[in-house]
Order: C-alpha cells, then sequence, then structure tokens
C-alpha cells in the first residue's frame, strides 16, 4: 500500500523504546492470533451487492484441513452479520453451529455439538453486511456520469480489513486460494484479481465467476462493482494490462497504461520471475483513503496517483504516478508472491518497494534523475522521525490492529527504503539484484521474516549482512557521525541522533551502527558519498570550510550537496550547530540551480520561518530569507522558453514560492496577474507552476480570491487539479477566510479522502491558532469520520508539530489525554516531541539568528 503523503504525502531495544507504548499494551491483548489447527486451503466466495441500499450478502464456502479434533472453528469478522455456519465432513454429514462473537478480538467463533476430526472439512457460512463510508473494508464509492450520481462498491483490505467483507482467517500467513463469484447489475462492470471463466445472464442482473487465484494472503484479494471504461496493452510475455477509469475519463489512462506496461517488463526481467497472473488491472477509485493498493492483479489506486490528464497535470503528478504505480507493481512480487509472515515484517513489503520504485522508474526515465527525488523525500521523512525518542524500529512487535495500523509510517516506508539503499550500495548492482532473485525464487507463495532476506544477501555475496544490518531493523534511531581530521588521519566518532536535545538526556543511547563508509577526500571531503547512507555527518569547521570552497566552485555533485544541507539543518535542531552558522552555509547556495537542492532550500527556510513566526526578529529573517531567492528569480523568471529543460520549470516554481512566501512584491503582482488572466481571460497557467502561484494567491489575497478558489474547486473535474485548489484555500492570511475554508473541507463538496489534507494545511503560520480551534470544536465529527484502525487522523495530529510554545504544548497534550486515538498514540508523542523541540530551538537559537542578521544586514 503507498501512503498518500506524497502529495505534501519497539521491539527488542530498551533505548528508544516509548514510554506512551507500553501503557497502550496494557490496554491490548497481546495473544489475538489465530491457533494453527484448523487451516484454510480454498475459499468460494459469492457476493451480490446492492448499490441501492449499500448492503450485500454473501455467502462462502471454505475448504479446511484440521489437525487436530475440536469443537470450535475461529476465525476473524467484523461488521458483518452471519446468519449461518455450517460444516461438512469427509463422509458428507453436515452440522450447524452454534454463532458467538468476540468483538474486541474481531473474531467469530463457531461450537459445535460433537467434535470434528483430523482432516478435511467444508465449512459453509451465509453472512450479510453494509456497504461502508469508511474507505475500507467493502466500502461505496460516489462518482457521476453526464450529472447524474452513481456508486461503485470496492474494496480495501490492508492491514486487517477483509474480515470487514466475509468471515476469514485474516492473517498474511495464513494463504489458500479464492473463487470469487459476483452477481451484479447488469450495466455494471466486476473486477477481481483474476479473469472471468463464465458470465450468466439473468433479467436484471449478471452473475461473474472468476477463475481460482494464486495461494495468497486476505489482505490482497479484491472485488469492484462499477460502470467502468477501460484502455488495454499487451505485454511482451503476454500479460494483459488494462487501466479502468470511470466513464468520461479513460483518455487520462494512457500514460498508466504506457508505464504499467514498460514497469511490469522490467520487473520480470529484473527478478528473473515471470509475473504470475493472466491479467494486471490498474483501476481508478473516485474515494480512496490511501495512494494505491496492490492487490494481486487488481490495483486500486486514489485517481490522483493513477490517472494524467495533459491540460491539468504537472510533471510532478507524472512522478507521482510513475513512482506509485512501480510501487505497486513490484508488491506483485515482493509482498503477494513471497509475504511477510507476520506485520512486524511490514517493512520487508513496504520498505522494498519503496526502494525499488526509483529503481524502476530510473531505468524507464533515467532523465527525470529520479534519485534525487529519493533523496528530498523518502531520506528526509525517515530521518526527520527516525531522530525523535518516540521512533520505533524498523522491526516492531505488533498483534492488536491498533498498532499494526501505527507502523504504516515513515519509519517502516522510507527509512526501510534508505536502509535497502544502503545495503544495495554495500553489496554492488550485481549481487544485489542476484540476492532478490534468489530470496524470491527460494520463498515463491510461501511467508518470510527479515532475515531470510538477509540470509538470501549472504548466499550471494559471501558479505556478512546479517551482522552488519542487525541494529538497522533491530533498534530504533540512527547515529550521527562527527568527522575531523587530525595528523592527516580521519577520525570518526558515532551516537544516537537526537532532533531535540531534551530527548538525548532521557535516553542514555549506547547501541552502535556498523557504518558502511564510503570516503572521499577531492576535490571535497565526505563520508557518505551521494547520501547513500543512513546517518547523520557532523563535520569540524575546517572539513565545513572545504565543503563550503567547494560548493562555490561546483565541484560538488547533487547528491551530496543534498546530503550536506539536509544534514546541516538537522544539526541546528539538534544543537551540534548553531543556527548562524547553518545561515551562512545558505547564502553559499545562491547561484544553486539543481530543483531538489532548492526543496531542501526552501524547507528549511520556511521551517524557520514558522519557528521565528512570533519573535521580535521575524522581519528581518524574512527579508533576508527572500534575498537567497532573489538572483536565481531574477535568472530564471517566470516566462517558459521553448526547449527549456524540465529542470528548470521544476526549479521555477520553488523560487516562485519561496520569492511569494517571503514577501517579494514584484512576484506577488506577476502571480496576481497570471492568476487574473486565467481566471478572466481563459489563459492557461502551465501545471508545472500552479501550486505555487495558487499558494502566493493565497497567502497575498483576500476575499475575492478566496471565493474564486471555491467556485473553481466546485467546477473542477480533474482530482488533481482539485487537490491544488484545495490546499490554498486555507492559506489566507485572514482568520475569518480560514475558517470559511476548513468549514468547506467538511462539507459534501469535498470527498472524504480530501477533507485532512485540507485540514492540515491549515497549519501553517498564520492558520494554525484558527485550524486547532477549528479541529478541537470539531473533533466529533472528524473522529466519527477517520479515527477508526489505520486511522488517517494521524496526519492531523503530526500536522500540529508546527507549534513551538509550551501553552500550544500543554493544550495538545491535555485535549488529547481527554480524547485519545489509540491507533495514533505514537503520532501524537511524536507531536510533541517536535513541538518541545521547537521550543527549545526558540529559546537557544534566536540570539544567535539576531545577531547573523545585523551583521548580514550591514553588508549591505
Amino acid at each position: 500500500r503507498r501512503s498518500m503523503d506524497r502529495t505534501q504525502l519497539c521491539g527488542s531495544c530498551d533505548a528508544g523504546s516509548i514510554p506512551a507504548e507500553s501503557t497502550m499494551k496494557k490496554n491490548r491483548n497481546s495473544s489475538i492470533r489465530l491457533e494453527k489447527h484448523v487451516i484454510p486451503e480454498n475459499y468460494k466466495i459469492k457476493l451480490t451487492p446492492d448499490l441501492e441500499k449499500f448492503t450485500f450478502e454473501g455467502e462462502e464456502i471454505i475448504s479446511l484441513k484440521i489437525t487436530r479434533e475440536t469443537k470450535t472453528i475461529i476465525l476473524h469478522s467484523k461488521e458483518v452479520e452471519i446468519e449461518l455456519a455450517q460444516i461438512t465432513d469427509s463422509k458428507k454429514n453436515t452440522f450447524t453451529g452454534k454463532i458467538k462473537y468476540d468483538i474486541k478480538k474481531e473474531l467469530a467463533i463457531f461450537t459445535f455439538s460433537k467434535n470434528i476430526p483430523k482432516g478435511k472439512i467444508s465449512l459453509r457460512i451465509i453472512f450479510r453486511g453494509v456497504l461502508n463510508e469508511k474507505l475500507r473494508g467493502f466500502y461505496r464509492s460516489q462518482y457521476e456520469v453526464s450529472g447524474t450520481k452513481h456508486h461503485m462498491a470496492t474494496t480495501q483490505f490492508e492491514s486487517t480489513d477483509a474480515r470487514c467483507a466475509f468471515p476469514c482467517f485474516d492473517e498474511p500467513a495464513i494463504k489458500a486460494v479464492f473463487e470469487v463469484t459476483l452477481l451484479i447489475p447488469k450495466h455494471t462492470i466486476a473486477i477481481s484479481n483474476t479473469l472471468p471463466t463464465n458470465e450468466v445472464e439473468y433479467e436484471e442482473m449478471r452473475e461473474v465467476t472468476f477463475a481460482p487465484t494464486p495461494k495468497m494472503s486476505t489482505y490482497l484479494l479484491a472485488f469492484i462493482v462499477g460502470q467502468f471504461e477501460y484502455v488495454e496493452k499487451k505485454s511482451k510475455s503476454g500479460v494483459i494490462v488494462r487501466v479502468y477509469t470511470t466513464p468520461g475519463k479513460k483518455h487520462q489512462a494512457d500514460f498508466a497504461l504506457d508505464f504499467g506496461v514498460k514497469t511490469l517488463e522490467f520487473y520480470e526481467k529484473y527478478f528473473d520471475i515471470k509475473y504470475p497472473l493472466k491479467t494486471l488491472d490498474m483501476i481508478a477509485i473516485p474515494d480512496f483513503s490511501a495512494g494505491a493498493m496492490e492487490n494481486w492483479g487488481a490495483i486500486t489506486f486514489r485517481e490522483s496517483f493513477l490517472l494524467i490528464d495533459e491540460k491539468h497535470s504537472s510533471l510532478n503528478n507524472k512522478k507521482n504516478v510513475a513512482l506509485v504505480i512501480a510501487h505497486e507493481l513490484a508488491h506483485q512480487w515482493f509482498g503477494n508472491l513471497v509475504t511477510m509472515e507476520w506485520w512486524t515484517h511490514l517493512w520487508l513489503n513496504e520498505g522494498f518497494a519503496s526502494y525499488i520504485e526509483y529503481l524502476a522508474v530510473d531505468k524507464i526515465i533515467p532523465e527525470w534523475n529520479i534519485w534525487e527525488e529519493f533523496s528530498t523525500y523518502e531520506q528526509s521523512r525517515a530521518f526527520s522521525l527516525d531522530a525523535l525518542k518516540n521512533t520505533h524500529p524498523i522491526e516492531v512487535e505488533v498483534q492488536h490492529p491498533d498498532e499494526i495500523a501505527e507502523i504504516f509510517d515513515e519509519v517502516s516506508y522510507s527509512k526501510g527504503a534508505s536502509v535497502i539503499l544502503m545495503i544495495a550500495n554495500y553489496l554492488g548492482e550485481k549481487d544485489f539484484r542476484d540476492g532478490l532473485r534468489f530470496y524470491l525464487k527460494k520463498h515463491s507463495y510461501k511467508n518470510t521474516s527479515t532475515i531470510h532476506l538477509w540470509q538470501a544477501f549472504e548466499k550471494v555475496s559471501g558479505k556478512p549482512v546479517s551482522k552488519i544490518m542487525k541494529n538497522w531493523t533491530n533498534i530504533a534511531g540512527y547515529p550521527v557521525v562527527d568527522v575531523s581530521m587530525k595528523n592527516g588521519k580521519v577520525i570518526t566518532k558515532q551516537k544516537r541522533f537526537f532532533i531535540n536535545q531534551n530527548s538525548e538526556k532521557q535516553i542514555k543511547d549506547k547501541n552502535n551502527w556498523i557504518l558502511p563508509l564510503k570516503i572521499k577526500e577531492k576535490p571535497f571531503f565526505t563520508v557518505n558519498q551521494n547520501s547513500g547512507g543512513f546517518f547523520t555527518t557532523s563535520y569540524s569547521k575546517e572539513l565545513l570550510e572545504v565543503w563550503k570552497k567547494a560548493i562555490i566552485e561546483k565541484k560538488v555533485p547533487v547528491l551530496d550537496r543534498l546530503g550536506f544541507l539536509r544534514d546541516c539543518f538537522n544539526l541546528t535542531q539538534a544543537d551540534i550547530m548553531t543556527a548562524d552558522t547553518f545561515l551562512g552555509i545558505i547564502k553559499v547556495f545562491k547561484d544553486e540551480e539543481n530543483h531538489a537542492v532548492w526543496l531542501e532550500i526552501s524547507h528549511s527556510l520556511t521551517k524557520m520561518n514558522g519557528l521565528l513566526s512570533q519573535t521580535r526578529i521575524h522581519k528581518m529573517y524574512e527579508t533576508f530569507a527572500g534575498s537567497i531567492y532573489e538572483k536565481m528569480m531574477g535568472k530564471i523568471g517566470f516566462t517558459i522558453k521553448k526547449g527549456e529543460s524540465y529542470e528548470i520549470n521544476l526549479l521555477r516554481s520553488i523560487l516562485i514560492s519561496g520569492s511569494g512566501t517571503f514577501g517579494n512584491q514584484e512576484t506577488i503582482a506577476k502571480t496576481q496577474m497570471l492568476f487574473e488572466d486565467s481566471v478572466k481571460k481563459g489563459k492557461v497557467i502551465h501545471p508545472d507552476l500552479r501550486n505555487s502561484i495558487y499558494a502566493t494567491i493565497a497567502h497575498n489575497g483576500g476575499e475575492k480570491e478566496f471565493k474564486t478558489f471555491l467556485a473553481l474547486y466546485k467546477k473542477e473535474n480533474s482530482h488533481q487539479e482539485k487537490n491544488r485548489i484545495g490546499y490554498a484555500l486555507p492559506l489566507f492570511k485572514n482568520k475569518k477566510l480560514v475558517k470559511e475554508a476548513l468549514t468547506f473541507a467538511l462539507s459534501k463538496d469535498v470527498r472524504q479522502q480530501d477533507s485532512l489534507s485540507i485540514l492540515s494545511f491549515g497549519f501553517n503560520q498564520f492558520g494554525k491558532d484558527t485550524t486547532w480551534i477549528f479541529v478541537k470544536n470539531n473533533w466529533q465529527t472528524l473522529f466519527e469520520r477517520y479515527g477508526g484502525v489505520g486511522s488517517p487522523l494521524s496526519v492531523l495530529i503530526k500536522s500540529l508539530s508546527i507549534f513551538s510554545t509550551r501553552e500550544s504544548y500543554n493544550d495538545i497534550k491535555n485535549f488529547f489525554k481527554k480524547n485519545p486515538v489509540p491507533s495514533s498514540a505514537r503520532a501524537i508523542e511524536q507531536t510533541l516531541e517536535k513541538i518541545d523541540g521547537n521550543i527549545s530551538w526558540i529559546q537557544r537559537e534566536e540570539k544567535h539568528i539576531a545577531s547573523f542578521l545585523d551583521k548580514d544586514a550591514m553588508l549591505y
């Protein structure tokens, strides 16, 4: 499953354990795994969804293997009403069982009057349920055709929601074959994991039976019913690849189809294993909680992560679509063919797919330089979260669904990917690829844990991978490496890195990591070449000067510049480097021409701007920060020139956004003119520039511009364009308009999947207080919508980390004490830790920045 925050998007170790977690576990039963003496081998499932009453009826026959005598059969069931549970033994004797539920453990317990002997039996279950609006389980989604509203039924089962659609053995290691039949309205199409083998038409209904699936986990099953159109291609190996859209959007599917076929062919060659199914469908779902889901052969996507409209889609939109497709297709092998044994090893699925997606995109579209995006997105997100006390190891013991939901985070995805990158660099391209091939072939249709992957790499390479990687996956956090030179020798020291020094005082972490250092001395000095290692580097003053000189002379490659900048900013937050030293380094980058490096520059300047927003030096800081953009803004300008590289346009967007944020009047006036021309004269703003222009308009606009945005949002059909407009709505400085934007976010005009993103953008320098009041006042509504298992509320909660006063810290802490969110408990602790760090940073660094700004002003 790909998380959707790409749009902005304790195991055994004592050190780094989370105080809040032990408290949470007291309230969660740790023994919720099913017993192993009842083994499903095959499910025959028939479902009849009612798209008008929003209900469904179901019947299933599960072929079971019983390994010891028992009177009870226990399986998972949630939000499903079971009418009948009946077994038939090998002698064709039939017995009906009593049905009991354990709501807390999400179990259905069938008790029979006599013992069920060892051997093969079949279990028949008749049940019914509701097509919910929770975007999980078997749920409904709304779409329009020619102005008329329609509904589809679709699924989202990862991690523990297959049990919401049919009673089942809902654990990843309990694999079985599934045979699905759907009884659907005649005017609709049915999609499942495999191709249909039979269709029978009745007066108003059609019964569609699908071929048996491979042996697989319950969370990978899918069934979708609705009105669709599609585009289709065959891969070189004969796989039918299709992209499904709701009617009227088929023309937006071409990019995904073309890229999907190329990615499938790349993976077949790279893994040296043919894709196991005859079909690969990619389905755009109008209402979808995540970015996408890797159901085997029937991948579901949020529309904005699959469809490309040349009129509205930016290059970043195309990159996102390509990366998400590559991520989900990687899962068809790494996750579906070979599956983690339990959610403790979730990172095996998600960390690997989050790495290999970049490898695939780089091989298919090398001109995108996609590894720069890896550094700015995956590595930066991982470093930010894993520098907290309230992080968790990559491998973390989980049991309850709330705990499972919590680890679908930056550690499992982005740190996992970053650690895979590190081991790939250590092994070399050939041994890494051959190790993956060995792993996948050995464990096909089976379940694994982390050690199996390390063993595969060791067998192929002969290197001590398990020893090297043990601490990287088993303990929380990562190191900071102090680097200096003495008598011509490199001196290095390491300790765990905390972005909040208050956290370091609370946890005395003495762990060490084995570091695959790649030292390069000329023309600059680095121990982390291409920023491939997952650690922060703190260079001595002398070596910092060597870096600055090399950057001015343009001798430092992009990935090294990215890592250097990120490390320096993180060091200021950790009280290892002072902020004035960092601002001096930022000035060295005034001639920078790479957009990814500018993303790092903008991130740090914007973060500091928010922290300083209530200090006496804020205006001086804004002037300084704005000046950083001036030279390149003047050089690049607003006009897109013929034959210009995509790199320049991406850079232009970043410069406009930063320049407008920090009050450059020429930039503001130009964006206002472009916006007016687009609204009144129909002149098209290039999609690559819309985000930055809309944000600048909002930052500097009033009620007139706000009403224009609202009208544009309501009439827009493109999900990507809706997102751009929606994100701008809460960026206005006027508190009344911010509140209006937040109210709109919860209205019927905004899809449930999009509301939280708009609310999250309200937590900005100008809107944070208004937004927090709104969230508190509307908490009951938000919790009812989003507070269940796999809580999307974590995204909103993490946005609170913008606050930087002790008063706000106490208010947020007290609020969540009274209003707990079990599946976001760790997110709450992380947010409070970040706010505490913000408070310390301001108290410590304001004087350093003031001194720097005074000296800087004297230079002009």
